[in-house]
């Protein structure tokens, strides 16, 4: 599975693009992703309220491919689900931006 991670917002606004072979991750990690394929089809997370002050805040788009189906879920750093947030984090530690 690949799994590509958009991310926009922050204090500079710069947009960043990273990607992930799942063959490259902890089976932990690679058994989150399994679950966000097989999770129900629902793409946005629901809307919780931002904090006041918080206009530098982070918006992910996350896609989650594998050979028949792709999964893409958008949330921000405020109703990211701890699983996602986790996995989002390993992979911003450890892989290269695209482009």
């Amino acid at each position: 599975m690949i799994i590509r991670v958009e991310r926009s917002g922050g204090f500079a606004g710069l947009p960043t693009l990273i990607e992930i072979d799942t063959k490259h991750l902890p089976s932990k990690l690679v058994n989150v992703a399994k679950e966000i394929m097989l999770a129900e089809k629902s793409s946005t997370l629901p809307i919780t309220k931002t904090p006041k002050g918080s206009g530098d805040y982070y918006s992910y788009k996350i896609s989650i491919q594998d050979a028949r189906n792709r999964r893409i879920i958008e949330c921000n750093e405020f109703n990211i689900q701890d699983d996602l947030k986790l996995l989002i984090k390993y992979i911003e530690r450890t892989s290269k931006k695209v482009g």
